[in-house]
């Protein structure tokens, strides 16, 4: 692949980065941009890979296709591997290198996929390790996995930025010969690098130093050569300097080694939540016990079942590549959430074991409402604490797919179907703990208000609950720089929906027709029509009801908490209140707050996603 930069300037945040960068690439060569840190070579990378926008200048490729002009051919034509490693830890070689081909060859059957993924482990030498998790890799086994992934589909150009960094000398040698054999097998290289030991291998070298501009605190970076690697060895070879002590003269005072420096330099940047990791960590060791039982009964379920239907749903969704991304996200998510077997075990215990201790804590003979209040507050945590590290965590690896074409959509909707089948899951738990418990521990006294546990009304609500805390776990996920911070953020979520719910708004124990209590929305809008003359309403107005201002206020800070109308929900049920439009009007709240939950978090995912790849150009 012919590759041309003419006069590229990158200038960001009124800061000079580079300036007036050129030099052509033919077909084939082995390239390497040496240069001492800060001089702009990770800037240059970012600009041919596409990550970043030059300020000034073009890119020609091929036969002068400018880039601008051509993007969607120039993108297929290039593979980009950064400096730190997008895999994902907790799968194997193989499955990283299997799901990054599903996404860079989306219209590939699944055996032409498997042949791709066979011969790009082959040529990196990896093929004997595939079935090794990422995490016991060693530094160079992780790079060659990302250029493993470059290679698939015979790409015409390949980028590297400083693939070296962090490897011992052995290391670093073996991954610069795999590069040279890579170029010598039709494919052009280019790479950043500040290592100066192994630049024999390349074809050419771009010498890239850091000058000072007027009126610019900071350096900037210039092309100070761009020469076969033999004149360039033969340079440091009239100074009799060794590479060493001719990196740190370039970097010190180029005008050393450099005759076509001129006056321009005078002229002139694991998901589960912190509140339940201790006691969580005392499952451990039952995790041990139970893990023989959890990985047979997987392996028939995924291996007998969920491999043919995940078989045949592929070979459907070639034709529909949205719909096989949103398939791959679902299913990677699925096979990482399997192989943390802690986190596995525990969130299967979670339902069992607050549902018990609900039902211990609030059972009693006359009033059900507490023990369905916590159970709504457990069922929004459940959707929080699943996915409130589900967006931090995986933005690097998003961002990166997301430039070799995963489409945002797909990418949400295969998070959240995920989310969905594990609610379904943890609230199905739920409910029937509740539900035995209370046979258990109620049995005697059990009411006519227990029935709703036998229905599909509790886990409906319950459901809904969790979505909503799914939606908000995402929100925070998307805006919070770090796990740590998303997952601190939770309580300032969580702890409304109990401190402004009608079970903290009075005595419990009172119907949602009481003046203690908040009332639905409904209910208030009944209320103050003239309807509230009627016989049928004013039954329902105590002679003394007055509504107070810091009850007012409280009352409208509620309407924005999901335990208000999944509560009120539940007691019109059991209650089998006549008024059908205040029936309706709760659960037209309560989706709404759902809903646009959801469209709060679509509209911070896409306002974050384009601050994210701003921040990396």
């Amino acid at each position: 692949m012919n590759l041309q930069l003419e006069n590229i300037s990158v200038i960001r945040e009124k800061r000079q980065i580079l300036k007036d960068i050129s030099f052509t690439i033919r077909p084939n060569e082995f390239v390497g941009i040496l240069g001492p840190s800060g001089c702009g070579k990770s800037t240059l990378i970012e600009i041919l890979s596409l990550t970043g926008l030059p300020s000034s200048g073009r890119i020609l490729f091929d036969q002068g296709l400018d880039i601008a002009e051509h993007l969607e051919e120039y993108k297929k034509s290039f593979r980009y591997v950064p400096q730190h490693d997008a895999l994902y830890p907790a799968l194997t070689i193989r499955e990283n290198v299997w799901y990054a081909a599903r996404l860079l060859l989306p219209k590939s059957s699944v055996q032409d996929i498997s042949d791709h993924v066979n011969l790009s482990l082959l040529r990196v030498g990896l093929k004997e390790h595939q079935d090794k998790q990422i995490f016991k890799l060693s530094g160079g086994q992780r790079k060659r996995v990302g250029i493993a992934i470059a290679l698939l589909g015979h790409p015409r150009f390949l980028i590297l930025d400083e693939p070296a960094a962090g490897l011992d000398p052995a290391m670093e040698r073996k991954l610069m010969l795999l590069l040279k054999g890579i170029a010598e097998s039709g494919t052009t290289v280019l790479c950043s690098t500040h290592v100066m030991e192994n630049i024999k291998l390349f074809d050419k070298v771009a010498v890239i130093d850091k000058i000072k501009l007027v009126g610019q605190e900071t350096e900037c970076g210039k092309l100070l050569d761009f020469l076969p690697t033999e004149q360039l060895i033969k340079k440091m070879d009239e100074k009799n300097e060794d590479y060493g002590k001719f990196f740190e003269k370039l970097e010190a005072d180029p005008d050393i080694y450099y005759w076509n420096r001129n006056s321009e330099t005078s002229e002139w940047n694991h998901p589960v939540g912190y509140l339940g990791s201790n006691f969580l960590e005392t499952l451990r060791p039952v995790g041990h016990i139970l893990f023989p039982f959890f990985n047979i009964l997987f392996r028939f379920l995924f291996y007998v079942v969920f491999r043919f239907l995940f078989r045949v749903l592929d070979n459907m969704f070639i034709c529909f590549p949205a719909a096989r991304q949103t398939f791959d996200i679902f299913e990677r998510s699925l096979r990482i959430f399997w192989k943390d077997r802690f986190l596995l075990i525990s969130t299967l215990f979670l339902p069992l074991i607050l549902g018990f201790l609900i039902v211990l804590s609030q059972q009693s003979e006359s009033n059900i409402y507490p023990l369905l209040f916590f159970s709504i507050i457990v069922s929004l945590w459940f959707g929080m604490n699943n996915s409130v590290r589900g967006i931090v965590s995986e933005r690097k690896w998003y961002i990166q797919e997301h430039l070799s074409g995963l489409g945002m959509n797909c990418f949400l909707l295969g998070k959240a179907l995920f989310y969905f089948l594990l609610g379904s899951i943890q609230i199905g738990l739920l409910w029937q703990t509740l539900y035995w418990c209370c046979r258990f521990f109620c049995l005697d006294t059990l009411n006519d208000e227990m029935i709703l546990l036998r229905g599909f009304m509790l886990p409906e609500v319950l459901f809904g609950c969790y979505g909503a805390g799914v939606g908000l776990g995402l929100v925070i996920s998307s805006l919070a720089s770090t796990e740590s911070a998303a997952v601190a953020l939770v309580p300032l979520l969580i702890m409304p929906q109990i401190l402004l719910s009608t079970v903290a708004a009075g005595n419990s124990a009172d119907s949602f027709d009481s003046p203690e209590r908040i009332r639905p929305v409904m209910m208030i809008k009944i209320m103050n029509t003239e309807k509230s003359e009627t016989a049928e309403t004013t039954e329902l107005l105590p002679p003394d009801w007055e509504v107070k201002s810091t009850m007012e206020v409280f009352r409208w800070l509620s309407f924005f908490c999901y335990s208000r109308p999944a509560l009120l929900m539940l007691e019109l049920n059991i209650r089998g209140y006549p008024d059908q439009t205040i029936r309706y009007g709760e659960q037209i709240h309560f989706l709404s707050l759902i809903t646009i939950t959801w469209f709060i978090f679509w509209l911070t995912f896409r306002f974050q996603q384009k601050r994210w790849q701003t921040a990396r150009q």
